[in-house]
């Protein structure tokens, strides 16, 4: 091989290397955090159709919510269901969403942003339910779901977001000796369209300063 030729193989792996180069650090813009830290908390509110098994059968109801969270990590939860044969219920709970930081902190992030928000949304949530009856009724609320971002600017209007999730209501007060009845052991399956909005904090003077934008 020719002193010309192997400068060219030179030159053209060099080429080579720093076109994937250039393309892997284009894929990990940005900290991972998607604008949690300038806005650390957060209010969302939402509504939207859902519908609750009775004896098999579906009942159509609405349900209505409203979440405040801290940097999408933790919060708490009051949300209402309003059906015509389900009845009412008023849950309040809190919401917790352990694969931010799971993720986030191990660097696991796919670096697009709509599936990592999707990820990082999974939540649960525990809590008291009462049900609107008139006979002072609690049960015990447990739910879990996620969120499919639509819009997202970076504002105080944080975005619109589309969840869908299920909460299993059981306020039978003798489930340990008799079999739950229908009407008070209920699966709900729903879905809000979520307006989300932002407030600053100081959640980024926490923050270490190699992701702290200057």
């Amino acid at each position: 091989m020719t002193r010309g030729a192997r400068r060219g193989v030179i030159v053209g792996s060099i080429l080579v290397l720093s076109s994937f180069a250039a393309s892997s650090s284009a894929q990990r813009t940005g900290d991972g955090l998607y604008g949690r830290w300038d806005r650390g908390l957060t209010l969302a509110l939402g509504a939207g159709p859902g519908a609750t098994w009775l004896d098999r059968k579906a009942d159509p109801n609405v349900v209505g919510e409203a979440r405040f969270l801290v940097a999408d990590v933790a919060g708490l939860v009051l949300s209402g269901r309003w059906g015509p044969d389900s009845g009412q219920h008023l849950f309040v709970g809190v919401d917790l969403r352990p694969l931010f930081p799971a993720l986030f902190f191990l660097y696991k992030q796919t670096w697009n942003e709509f599936v990592d928000l999707m990820l990082q949304s999974i939540f649960f949530e525990i809590g008291p339910a009462f049900a609107l009856d008139g006979e002072r009724t609690t049960g015990l609320g447990i739910g879990f779901g996620f969120g499919l971002p639509l819009y997202r600017p970076l504002t105080t209007l944080r975005g619109l977001w589309l969840r869908i999730a299920a909460r299993h209501v059981n306020s039978d007060p003798s489930f340990r000796n008799t079999q739950p009845t229908s009407d008070r052991s209920q699966w709900t399956l729903y879905t809000t369209f979520v307006v989300r909005l932002g407030f600053r904090s100081n959640l980024s003077r926490w923050e270490p300063d190699r992701y702290r934008q200057r």
